[in-house]
């Protein structure tokens, strides 16, 4: 019996390391911008810049990108479709 926990935790634990690692990867993968190349565009048509903080985060800060839409982090599938795939679309979260 303590031979099928242990293998039990294991494998649990196996699983959430290879979830973290792929999903570190992926976040490796989407291009990154920074704030003078943001400052740059902000006011453009072509781009919409969303705040994914979340709601306590974005509530605390008083440090908002001028024009920037707040949307739930949690709730993607609720706001995705809102927004023109054709242009550029800036999330921050900090």
């Amino acid at each position: 019996m303590y031979n099928k926990s242990l293998l039990i935790r294991l494998t649990i634990m196996t699983s959430l390391f290879l979830f973290a690692a792929s999903f570190a990867a992926m976040a490796d993968s989407v291009p990154r911008m920074t704030v003078d190349e943001l400052k740059v565009h902000l006011g453009e048509a072509d781009y919409q810049v969303l705040d994914v903080r979340s709601g306590g985060d974005w509530a605390r800060s008083n440090v908002k990108v001028s024009g920037a839409e707040r949307v739930e982090p949690r709730a993607v599938d609720q706001w995705v479709d809102n927004y023109d795939k054709e242009k550029m679309i800036v999330l921050y979260c900090a």
